[in-house]
């Protein structure tokens, strides 16, 4: 199967099952999606304010004196961040593995397929969880890397900037252009072995190092159709679907703050409160459509690659099955 017929024969699956959006929208805002979909509607702070509400405390801390809030504050970001990465990453899987099963029961898929697909189960979801997991190893190697590079690029800024116009997060990335190719490129390596892990759990039942074995090989053998299943319907999430709507969302947002902030009538108001909730929801239906493709892509090609999609699943000339499958491309 060509990789322009896998992409197409994955958007035609997505468009046709709307509980796939559903499912890939809750794997996508749970692994931090939300955060994307918020920033264009949420005021961040600036600079100034950062500085006032954290600069007597990080004071106390450069001196040695450790408040006892900090304490807390740290502690209670360890437990969210690991209830994030547990029950939030283990949430995650069991969408992920349902919306796999969705993908790979349509009646063309599943004629192509040589075995029956289990159910999602909890252990099937943990072991999702722990092959995602182990496969964003290398990103976080080079998290923790590029931050202290981006510390001490930001802090150069912050003290002797050569350009006061420009944003201080643009100076900051453009200052370390290796930490953010690092970045991206540990990320997609990430989701790609991951992605085809999943698969190989949900189709084939194996286990966690089994499963992230195949992945790499194979992605190793295909790189072209690798790169183009993620990139291709990446770039549609990003450029075309997640760039429209934050400035769409950002400029309502921006509306909405005006209004609020001046003497309006209830009718202004309401209008521009109604537009904000319709354009974010808008995006919201066009994020889950292009992450059921995303999701689809790799489902399409984990099925199809043992053998011929369309094609008669039979082994040998004159093999009977009962399913009425033939050659169809």
């Amino acid at each position: 199967m060509s990789r322009a017929a896998s992409l197409t024969s994955a958007l035609r699956l997505a468009l046709e099952t709307p509980s796939l959006w559903a499912l890939a929208l809750g794997a996508f805002l749970i692994r931090g999606g939300i955060v994307l979909l918020a920033l264009p509607i949420v005021v961040l702070p600036t600079p100034v304010g950062l500085g006032n509400a954290f600069g007597p405390t990080l004071t106390s801390v450069a001196f040695g004196s450790v408040p006892g809030e900090v304490l807390v504050a740290f502690g209670a970001l360890i437990v969210g961040t690991l209830l994030w990465l547990l029950a939030g990453g283990w949430l995650a899987a069991a969408l992920e593995g349902e919306a796999i099963r969705t993908v790979a029961l349509d009646s063309v898929l599943h004629a192509a397929a040589d075995r029956p697909i289990a159910p999602t189960s909890g252990l099937i979801a943990a072991r999702i969880l722990a092959a995602r997991l182990i496969a964003l190893i290398p990103l976080g190697l080079v998290l923790a890397w590029g931050s202290v590079r981006l510390v001490v690029v930001a802090y150069r800024e912050l003290t002797s900037p050569l350009d006061v116009s420009t944003p201080i997060v643009v100076r900051v990335l453009g200052g370390a252009p290796e930490v953010v190719f690092g970045i991206v490129l540990a990320w997609m390596i990430g989701e790609v072995v991951g992605a085809v892990a999943a698969r190989r759990i949900v189709l084939r039942g194996d286990g966690v190092v089994a499963a992230l074995r195949f992945a790499l090989v194979s992605c190793a053998r295909r790189p072209v159709s690798t790169l183009a299943r993620f990139w291709i319907p990446t770039f549609g999430l990003v450029v075309v679907v997640l760039v429209p709507s934050a400035l769409a969302a950002g400029s309502a947002g921006g509306a909405v703050r005006s209004v609020l902030g001046e003497p309006s009538g209830p009718i202004r108001v309401l209008f521009v409160v109604v537009a904000l909730v319709m354009l974010w929801m808008v995006g919201l239906v066009l994020v889950s459509v292009v992450c059921a493709w995303r999701s689809a892509v790799w489902t399409v090609a984990g099925v199809t690659r043992e053998g011929t999609f369309g094609g008669s699943p039979d082994r040998r000339p004159g093999d009977w099955r009962d399913t009425s499958s033939s050659g169809t491309l």
